[in-house]
């Protein structure tokens, strides 16, 4: 007989799942997502050998029990004892909330730790995107639940902090005065929408269809303003004297936005990243400074809508500057210049070149092209790191945005028309001055070395990354390239981006480990290219509902976002595309409804489901198993 004093137990680690697999298989439980949360599993072991097992998927403050399977045999011998024990004490130690599980064949075994069934109905949110409630138990199942403490909400009377008060923060500030939730924005510029208007000449490819959010426009309507046509293309700083520049002067909105304030740091009132009991009860601490000075506001919940404008990316291609980059930074511009305008001395006469392959690259070659036209001496390159170029010339009149199509129709014919030189496949790796002027050395797409000489300017439109120091003391769950919120990485990886849209999501998608904190707008896709205002104004209103309690409204999905007509997943290494973008993203990655199975609990179907969830892909079948 195996004593208890002969088991030992430990966390599971990668090496561990085909044991874990056997056992699970062995106790006719399900595998599905088993493996992705292996990391919070447990193993009893004797002798070296895995005899038993028992894991716990982790929400936030709430974890769903599952996987307790001992091996064959070596049942009744209270090794599942010592792993619910051990569960249920580091849970507590973890200040987990409540604990839930799904089970056939043993409610009397949990009943006798505490848990008690409930609905299935009544299941919290956040466990229903768990392979359990999304199939893989079947729906005879029964839901147990075992609460560890009452947990306590931070204090409802605080404001909600908004970071950041462009487009995306205005239209989260929007919702929350709807809502009747008090707010403070904090803006480090001295106008909103501050970043706008830095490349406040440039003329956006979405029309003002998708510009204006309509929290915004209803709250505006009452004031006498009038909604620019909806067909038309505004510039980027248009948008801030039309829209947001008013919206920030209403009387429910003025009072509460804090201007010229730049977050230092955000943090839990009391709590250092490490501690975890009761850190979902304590205020969150925004520290900023305005007029010199330091203050501290306490905060219900945060909203991050700071962006990514201000933290460009390199010249150089491996994320670090190029070797010299920082000493001639005078003659580098991030991001979309004023060619045109304020800047026009800056580039006439003078050789310039561009780096970069997105939208913002094609504004400032089209422009330097206009002023070429007009001025003698004027030219420009263009150098972009990838050989393929379908992306960056985009879906033509496939895009149903036609600005945007025109935009990548026109640097097409820049390009090959030959009024610009072209470096393809261009990696820079120094630069430095020669004279009075810069060379740049690097390597082409077969490791080949370049050499490019004689350039004045450089603009470098080579994408913004997120500035993470601000939440430095939260627990965030990022993505581990993008640098995006984990959820949404998948579905922006420009590496595998199908179609260059992105289908709509919500609070799930951009919520943290950290309750009450989120990730909206251009920084919750991280260093991916490619936000759209619309995606960020269906953000907010899916984040501040939740942040309301309206789990029904945040759950919805009220956006549809126009396609670019590029299939970036189909793209051959010379850039042509290999396939076409369907009508809609539901194609690739829109929600399906999971249909309930057949009654009874047979060999193909366990009883009826709950109603039909929303869920990224179809749900595997369901199974006559049990589960817990």
């Amino acid at each position: 007989m195996l004593l208890n004093n002969s088991i030992s137990l430990r966390q599971a680690g990668a090496s561990d799942w085909p044991a874990v697999e056997a056992l699970l298989l062995a106790n006719k439980l399900p595998t599905e997502g088993a493996q992705a949360h292996l990391s919070t599993y447990l193993l009893a072991t004797s002798n070296g050998e895995v005899v038993g097992c028992a894991g716990a998927e982790v929400y936030g403050t709430l974890a769903l029990v599952r996987s307790v399977a001992i091996a064959p045999g070596l049942q009744k011998q209270g090794i599942g004892r010592l792993l619910v024990g051990r569960l249920l004490h580091e849970a507590r130690s973890r200040d987990i909330a409540a604990l839930y599980l799904l089970t056939v064949t043993a409610p009397e075994y949990f009943a006798q730790y505490g848990f008690k069934r409930m609905k299935i109905e009544e299941a919290p949110q956040a466990l229903k995107a768990s392979a359990e409630f999304q199939g893989a138990c079947p729906a005879c199942a029964a839901l147990m639940s075992l609460t560890l403490r009452e947990a306590a909400a931070v204090d409802s009377g605080l404001p909600v902090a908004v970071l950041g008060a462009g487009p995306v923060g205005l239209a989260a500030v929007a919702q929350l005065v709807e809502r009747g939730l008090p707010f403070v924005a904090l803006e480090a510029g001295e106008e909103v929408g501050a970043n706008l208007r830095d490349y406040g000449h440039v003329q956006l490819f979405s029309p003002w269809q998708y510009d204006v959010d309509h929290a915004m426009a209803r709250l505006l309507a009452p004031s006498g303003w009038t909604a620019p046509p909806a067909a038309e293309l505004p510039r980027a700083g248009e948008v801030v004297d039309r829209v947001l520049k008013p919206f920030a002067a209403l009387q429910q909105v003025a009072p509460f936005i804090k201007l010229g304030a730049r977050v230092l740091a955000v943090s839990r009132e009391g709590f250092d990243k490490v501690k975890s009991a009761g850190r979902d009860q304590a205020a969150f601490l925004v520290r900023y400074e305005q007029n010199g000075k330091v203050h501290e506001l306490r905060a219900r919940a945060v909203i991050d809508a700071t962006g990514t404008w201000n933290q460009p990316n390199p010249v150089g291609a491996n994320g670090l500057p190029a070797v010299g980059e920082p000493e001639v930074r005078d003659r580098i511009f991030y991001g979309i210049p004023d060619v045109a305008g304020a800047l026009r001395g800056r580039y006439e006469g003078k050789r310039t070149l561009v780096v970069g392959a997105g939208h913002s690259a094609a504004n400032a070659l089209l422009a330097l092209a206009d002023l070429a036209k007009q001025s003698t001496g004027t030219r420009l390159a263009w150098a972009v790191r990838s050989p393929a170029l379908q992306r960056v010339f985009g879906g033509g009149d496939a895009d149903a945005l036609p600005a945007r199509g025109a935009l990548g129709a026109s640097l097409r014919r820049l390009r090959d028309g030959g009024a610009l030189e072209f470096f393809s496949g261009l990696r820079v790796t120094h630069i430095e001055r020669v004279g009075d002027q810069l060379r740049l050395t690097g390597l082409d797409a077969k490791q080949q070395p370049v050499v490019v000489e004689g350039i004045d300017e450089i603009i470098c439109a080579t994408g913004q990354r997120p500035d993470l120091s601000l939440t430095s003391e939260l627990r965030l769950k990022l993505d581990t390239w993008l640098e995006s919120s984990e959820a949404l990485g998948p579905l922006i990886d420009p590496n595998l981006h199908s179609c260059g849209t992105v289908r709509p999501h919500g609070h799930r998608e951009l919520a943290h480990p950290e309750p009450g904190f989120y990730t909206l707008g251009v920084k919750s896709y991280g260093r991916a290219p490619t936000f759209l205002m619309a995606t960020g104004f269906e953000q907010a209103r899916s984040v501040v509902a939740a942040i309301a309690g309206d789990l029904a409204a945040a759950d919805r999905v009220e956006l549809e976002l126009p396609e670019t007509g590029v299939c970036s997943a189909n793209l051959t290494p010379t850039g042509a595309a290999t396939g076409c973008c369907g009508p809609a993203p539901e194609a690739v990655a829109a929600p399906v409804a999971v249909s309930a199975p057949k009654r009874g609990c047979g060999p193909s179907s366990c009883g009826p489901k709950p109603a039909a969830l929303e869920v990224a892909a179809p749900a595997p079948a369901p199974v006559s198993r049990c589960c817990g």
